[in-house]
């Protein structure tokens, strides 16, 4: 599919050169026909579809008119004869429209509940408090849905035993394993190990207790020993890794199944060039494993963890605003697990790295958002990213708990306060669905339309798609800051933090204009998802809602097999565990982290 072509030149990009750029000249932007579905009149009543906690936020955003009239606006508990309760929605002025707006917080009793307007009736949702921690096993079981080189049964007999030849010298490598990254057939690194990092944050967040079905950490390391055998079989001898297998740029053709035969014709192939980012994510994981797995099999931590620091080692750390923060945490998490000084010292080093390039003062004639990122620093454009948006955030916010007595925690806390409360905060004001958008721009840089915001500043809630062939929905990008608004809540204590993260996924979970759950098997209105090879898979999570030239909502609503929107992809499914156990969680330490792990507590 077209999106791993992206995935290599971003991977490969040098920070002076964008990889939109060099994209660009390989493909240009078309237009595609999901551009055209936007979202209908109806629903008019759109809320989070799985529901609310007892004590949380609770907010129904009607689609109508602000001058509609809602005054027979009504919520009832469906499981019981009790008298209705009368909601007044009020009119907020909103990017995507105006609308009524109620907030209900006051429910806290538990129940499953509708909201009525008119002929009209709400999805029906809960009120408890699991009501996030219960779809916590149906996200996880995905991946093991997603296994490659072996059956799964009722999804895909046994696959890919023939994986894979180099690209370069046709020589025969096993790097069976892994997990197929999307609705296709592939196993790029730079993804797929998103799987690992988020089934191991959930672990340490939550710990045996994380399934209240009771199927304890076990069920969490055995599915993240199962992608590992085939990271670890991507190293190379030097230390760094390879990009892919079966991803195949310059067309389709290693998306299939295969005969299992070494050595036919429909073996796959090995990239073996080495994205400088795919080797820090790497270390993130190599080092998470082995703090893992310290306790309970001590070999194979030590395996990972000489993997880990033969990578760090083979590697110049250096790149645009992601490498460094990808880079920065590959250096707290080696710390985490050896205390060793030199990666300490090169992980605060790294996030001083991150604070210098944030933009600290009002820019392009205007007083109202401070506190972005700049792209690096040869390239001062506001930093922008499907995904990896809220990054710094996170790194910064890590540094400042692993290293709270450090002479620069408090300008990584004060950075992350000015990204939060002079970004974040005035751009979500600016719609019902307080959603974060894609980022910020100077003037029109592309011939599609640029939200005004002051001056000479613009904003788009959605890639836009004029600028290269490849773009998708956001649905990593608003995990990525439902992770950092969660970590910050706990930092800074600020329920508003939370509140906002909790927002980012409700509009996953159904509370976009198009009322629609973009998890399959939770939620009404899903859309059919792009996934050529075996259909539906519960819990998997779509790339989600983009935008067209106006920067309009649009979703495959039609089922035309839409893949920008559509398909199904790894680090949704990896961010949304990691956001609800940090959200699930209670008060962390590093003393308790370390407990967990095995590894020791001393800091230096």
């Amino acid at each position: 599919m077209d999106r791993r072509r992206f995935l290599s030149y971003l991977a490969l990009a040098t920070p002076a050169v964008g990889a939109a750029q060099r994209i660009s000249a390989v493909r240009p932007p078309q237009a595609a026909r999901v551009e055209k579905y936007t979202a209908g009149s109806t629903p008019r009543l759109v809320l989070n579809h799985l529901g609310f906690l007892p004590r949380g936020r609770k907010v129904l955003i009607v689609r109508a008119p602000a001058s509609s009239d809602a005054s027979g606006c009504n919520l009832r508990d469906i499981g019981q004869f009790s008298k209705p309760i009368l909601l007044r929605p009020e009119k907020v002025i909103s990017d995507f429209g105006d609308c009524l707006v109620a907030n209900f917080d006051s429910l806290e009793k538990e129940g499953l509940y509708q909201i009525t307007l008119g002929e009209e009736g709400s999805v029906p949702f809960f009120v408890r408090p699991d009501v996030w921690r219960r779809t916590l096993p149906k996200g996880v079981d995905y991946f093991k849905f997603q296994r490659c080189g072996m059956e799964v049964p009722n999804f895909h007999s046994a696959c890919h035993s023939d994986d894979a030849r180099r690209r370069d010298t046709g020589e025969h490598l096993d790097v069976t394993g892994g997990w197929h990254d999307a609705g296709d057939l592939r196993k790029p690194m730079y993804s797929t190990m998103q799987i690992g990092i988020g089934l191991l944050q959930l672990a340490r967040n939550l710990g045996e207790n994380w399934d209240h079905a009771g199927s304890g950490l076990a069920r969490l390391h055995e599915e993240v020993r199962w992608g590992n055998r085939y990271f670890l079989k991507m190293q190379d001898s030097d230390g760094l890794i390879w990009r892919d297998t079966a991803c195949d740029d310059a067309g389709q053709n290693d998306n299939h199944w295969t005969d299992n035969r070494v050595g036919s014709s429909d073996d796959r192939y090995i990239d073996v060039r080495k994205p400088a980012q795919t080797s820090a994510i790497f270390v993130v994981l190599q080092a998470m494993v082995a703090s893992a797995f310290r306790k309970s099999d001590p070999p194979y931590a030590e395996r990972c963890l000489a993997a880990a620091m033969r990578c760090w080692n083979a590697c110049t750390r250096a790149g645009d605003l992601y490498d460094m923060s990808w880079w920065a945490l590959a250096g707290l998490e080696l710390y985490r697990t050896t205390r060793r000084a030199e990666y300490g010292n090169a992980a605060r080093s790294l996030g001083t790295e991150l604070v210098s390039l944030q933009n600290r003062s009002f820019i392009g004639s205007q007083r109202i958002i401070r506190g972005f990122w700049y792209t690096s620093r040869a390239d001062s454009t506001p930093a922008t990213h499907w995904g990896f948006a809220a990054l710094p955030l996170l790194v910064l916010l890590e540094l400042s708990e692993v290293f709270s007595d450090h002479p620069d925690a408090g300008r990584w806390r004060d950075a992350v306060r000015l990204h939060l409360d002079e970004y974040v905060v005035p751009m979500t004001s600016r719609c019902a669905y307080r959603i974060v958008p894609f980022g910020v721009f100077t003037g029109s840089p592309t011939p599609e339309h640029y939200r005004p915001l002051a001056g000479e500043l613009t904003y788009r809630y959605f890639m836009p798609v004029r600028k290269e062939f490849w773009w998708v929905g956001l649905s990593s990008h608003l995990e990525g800051y439902a992770v950092a608004l969660a970590l910050a809540a706990r930092v800074f204590t600020q329920n508003g933090y939370r509140d906002l993260a909790y927002r980012q996924l409700e509009w996953i979970m159904g509370a976009n204009p198009f009322g629609a759950c973009l998890m399959t098997g939770e939620g009404l209105r899903n859309p059919y998802p792009y996934s050529r090879f075996v259909g539906q898979i519960p819990g998997g999570i779509i790339n989600g809602i983009g935008g067209n030239t106006q920067d309009e909502p649009v979703l495959d609503t039609e089922r035309v097999l839409d893949w920008r929107t559509g398909e199904y992809w790894s680090p949704h499914n990896a961010f949304y565990i990691w956001a609800v156990s940090l959200l699930e969680a209670p008060a962390r330490s590093e003393a308790g982290i370390a407990l967990l792990s095995g590894s020791h507590t001393n800091q230096t």
